[in-house]
């Protein structure tokens, strides 16, 4: 069985190439951000037939080079390869089937952060099949 905590468990293991901090399940950021970090929200499961499904939000946060202006060179790096990591990944956890996708990816601001990231929604599904 996999639940919404080892789906976030899951995508911080496969965080682990792009070298930046992680902020822990649970815990929010505050303050100004002074380096990169990576932020994940795994939302709630919901039931099918075949498969259990929970959207996440993964945020890969780059602090601004100076009030209000990215770092859209560190930001387009971070896109591309949060693509090439997290599109069709399928795997096993928990003797427990599992694939996720990128739903959207974008670059989004946070100006109380004084950063800008780059949003990738993922779906992840859950083999609900024993």
């Amino acid at each position: 069985m996999i639940v919404t905590t080892d789906i976030a468990n899951i995508l911080y293991r496969d965080c682990q190439p792009f070298g930046i901090a992680i902020v822990p399940h649970g815990k929010k950021l505050t303050g100004v951000m002074k380096s990169e970090r990576v932020v994940i929200h795994a939302k709630k499961q919901q039931p099918g037939a075949y498969w259990k499904k929970s959207f996440v939000e993964m945020n890969l946060c780059v602090p601004d080079l100076k009030e209000g202006e990215a770092n859209s060179i560190r930001l387009n790096e971070l896109e591309k390869q949060a693509q090439d990591l997290f599109d069709g990944v399928t795997g096993r956890y928990d003797d427990t089937s599992y694939h996720y996708s990128i739903e959207s990816i974008g670059t989004e601001e946070d100006t109380a952060l004084k950063c800008h990231y780059v949003n990738v929604r993922i779906l992840f599904e859950v083999l609900n099949v024993k």
